[in-house]
């Protein structure tokens, strides 16, 4: 699906007047999600997030363990350093031998990106992602996301940082110089090792507040209504989303996720499920719901009675003084 920047436009500016309040990342954030193509992430640069030059940005793999035994994790960071000047879209991925080590999780918790394009998953051997910073970023250790590894074999094994692209924030999407850092590893022929008991730090912190919208736009669903969300989690990181339309059940969804009812005249939940299972629910009452609820247009019916009786029986009391 192509989307162009008409469609972008008229998202901000002709939407009708019954749309949930829109701001210009999630606008963004839907065209992108649709396309997953660094083209529309260098559209966001430019419109989202202006402000600087060519310079070479180092992207680096560290570990914290020295001691690389087969059966005992490591955990692999992947960090940014962007050379004094800002940058507000990232997308590449990490490969590593499926023979040597297993990935047992992705955490992206507490990382620099704020909105994923395409968020860190694993695919053949490879972890791929993309993503925009709005605002910019501006440092030495930025924390892109970590990952869980088990050497499951020795040798020698190579983790490394392929196809990265960066974008400056400097109005243009000025495509950055790169350099990359990968990890070299050994991993000893020790038998397997039970591995060290280690603090674990619990997330009991719910995800981020934020927003859903309702919109159409014929470049999505065939211009039929649809719903936008997004959010984090700075603890374990976000594991999945959950959205409920009316009295119906929840279910799994992805963002943009199509309604099942166009009339957007029903109550709309949408649920926040972080990697520890903490839960954030954002309710979306419709404008046009109040008159589908003959509770509420009876309450409202009553109220108006109730008035006018009391304003006869008031004019009728200040006549007869």
């Amino acid at each position: 699906m192509k989307i162009g920047l008409s469609h972008l436009f008229r998202l901000w500016r002709n939407q009708p007047s019954f749309y949930y309040p829109m701001d210009w990342v999630a606008k963004n954030l839907i065209m992108m999600r649709q396309a997953l193509k660094l083209k529309i992430i260098i559209f966001a640069a430019i419109f989202l997030f202006p402000m600087s030059s060519a310079f070479a940005a180092k992207t680096s793999l560290e570990i914290k363990n020295s001691d690389i035994q087969i059966g005992v994790k490591l955990e692999a960071e992947f960090f940014l350093n962007t050379d004094n000047e800002e940058i507000n879209a990232i997308e590449g991925k990490i490969i590593f031998s499926e023979k040597l080590f297993e990935l047992k999780e992705i955490k992206d918790g507490n990382s620099i990106v704020n909105f994923w394009i395409e968020r860190p998953n694993i695919k053949n051997g490879e972890i791929l992602f993309s993503g925009i910073i709005p605002g910019g970023y501006l440092g030495e250790e930025g924390l892109i996301f970590s990952t869980i590894f088990q050497p499951i074999q020795e040798g020698r094994g190579l983790i490394e940082i392929r196809d990265i692209r960066i974008l400056l924030n400097d109005g243009n999407a000025t495509a950055a110089n790169t350099t990359t850092s990968n990890l070299r590893l050994v991993i000893s022929e020790q038998a397997l090792v039970s591995e060290p008991a280690t603090a674990a730090t619990e997330d009991v912190d719910i995800p981020e507040t934020f927003n859903p919208i309702v919109a159409s736009d014929s470049a999505i669903f065939e211009g039929r209504y649809f719903l936008a969300f997004a959010t984090q989690d700075k603890g374990s990181g976000i594991d999945h989303y959950e959205v409920r339309e009316g009295d119906g059940q929840f279910v799994n969804a992805e963002s943009p996720y199509l309604l099942q009812n166009q009339k957007i005249n029903k109550e709309i939940a949408v649920k926040a499920v972080d990697k520890s299972g903490n839960k954030r629910i954002v309710v979306l009452l419709s404008r046009l719901s109040w008159y589908n609820d003959y509770r509420i247009l009876l309450v409202l019916i009553i109220t108006m009675g109730a008035y006018l009786a009391w304003k006869v029986l008031w004019q009728k009391f200040i006549k007869s003084r």
